[in-house]
């Protein structure tokens, strides 16, 4: 089978010869490469990114720009980003009031940290929804296709939903401790724009169903630790349930980006309809091991991961590298419902070679 194929076997449910093995090579690539970037995202496709992964032989998924445009209906909606001096920012402006983001470079981790979260308190709801509410969708498919002649075997891009209501909230735009208040202080102020952010993103998922895409991804960066099981019931479940039901009538998947504390949530995510969850991180950086994720995800669950950061990089031996690998693929006799692949998890300092080692290891331990 081609690199591909076999991902796409593990979606449809059948069985492949080996385990597949994706990455996401996009942040080490800038790091090591030294690809001057800002938080945009690639607008054509980055033919070093695309070689580096033909050198490697990995399957990419992730980072390669955005397949469509948000465009506000209502001309007195403003969206401006930039990039100016090592500083990222966004402003928007409303008729309800103006919103400011920053986002600083920091040149260790290769990375924009948030200075200035563009929601402060609820009182800024109101500017969000009117957002919300007039953004339309202008696919892209061409970028799509391009990436996809360029990489052959090795491409399988998913496609990227914006944050949900939930994700846009706690993970990205307002951050934990704002979001806790607002969520002790005023509930239905929450579910009211979290419900529209939802909305939006639902006109959009329409907008881009019939596209030749084969799986759709949500980038919420879910943490347990912070997210309770009572949070997704009331916030998350309904929304992402949605959107597998979207999409498996329209025979595509949905990836849940996770990174973070998967403890508990696995199960919620197999009951919700979704079919992958991707950048699984387990034990010793998270509490569970890949057979205790197995277990708590049931059989049907996409398990996509399996390389803590801290193992990928120079912290760990090599051979503790190769035994996450191993323990990783060994969940295979249990279901082959199984990806060894890495989002957001390859940091800048991991060695080409610890990386380069992959197809060996998956080959020579991941057979079936």
């Amino acid at each position: 089978m081609q690199p591909n194929e076999r991902v796409q076997a593990v979606y449809e449910g059948v069985r492949p010869d080996q385990v597949p093995l994706m990455l996401d090579l996009s942040h080490w690539y800038k790091k090591n490469i030294r690809h001057e970037f800002n938080l945009s995202g690639f607008t054509e496709v980055e033919q070093g990114l695309v070689d580096l992964h033909k050198r490697i032989g990995a399957v990419a998924y992730l980072e390669m720009g955005k397949f469509y445009t948000l465009v506000p209906a209502d001309p007195d909606i403003q969206i401006k980003s930039e990039t100016k001096d090592g500083v990222f920012r966004t402003e928007i402006k409303t008729p309800f009031g103006r919103l400011y983001e920053e986002r600083v470079f920091n040149p260790a981790s290769f990375s924009y940290g948030i200075r200035k979260h563009l929601l402060d308190s609820p009182d800024d709801f109101p500017v969000v929804e009117s957002l919300m509410d007039s953004l339309c969708c202008e696919p892209k498919w061409e970028l799509y296709h391009s990436w996809c002649e360029a990489l052959g075997t090795l491409a399988f891009p998913y496609v990227q939903l914006p944050y949900s209501g939930s994700g846009y909230l706690i993970s990205r735009y307002m951050g934990v401790e704002k979001t806790v208040y607002a969520l002790m202080d005023e509930p239905e102020k929450v579910k009211k724009v979290v419900d529209r952010i939802n909305d939006c993103n639902l006109r959009i998922l329409d907008a881009i169903i019939d596209g030749p895409f084969k799986t759709l991804f949500i980038s919420d960066n879910y943490d347990s630790n912070v997210q309770t099981p009572d949070f997704f019931d009331r916030y998350v479940r309904d929304y992402y349930s949605e959107v597998a039901r979207r999409l498996h009538a329209a025979g595509k998947h949905l990836a849940v980006h996770v990174d973070g504390e998967s403890r508990g949530v696995l199960g919620k995510l197999a009951e919700c309809g979704v079919d992958c969850a991707d950048a699984l991180t387990p034990a010793p950086m998270f509490a569970l091991t890949p057979e205790q994720m197995r277990q708590a995800a049931g059989p049907e669950l996409i398990l996509s991961g399996g390389i803590p950061a801290g193992v990928f990089g120079p912290g760990a031996s090599e051979a503790e590298f190769i035994e996450c690998v191993k323990n990783w693929l060994d969940t295979r006799d249990d279901s082959y419902r199984l990806l060894m692949a890495a989002g957001d998890q390859v940091p800048p300092e991991a060695r080409f070679e610890r990386i380069a080692m992959l197809p060996e290891l998956v080959g020579k331990y991941g057979k079936f």
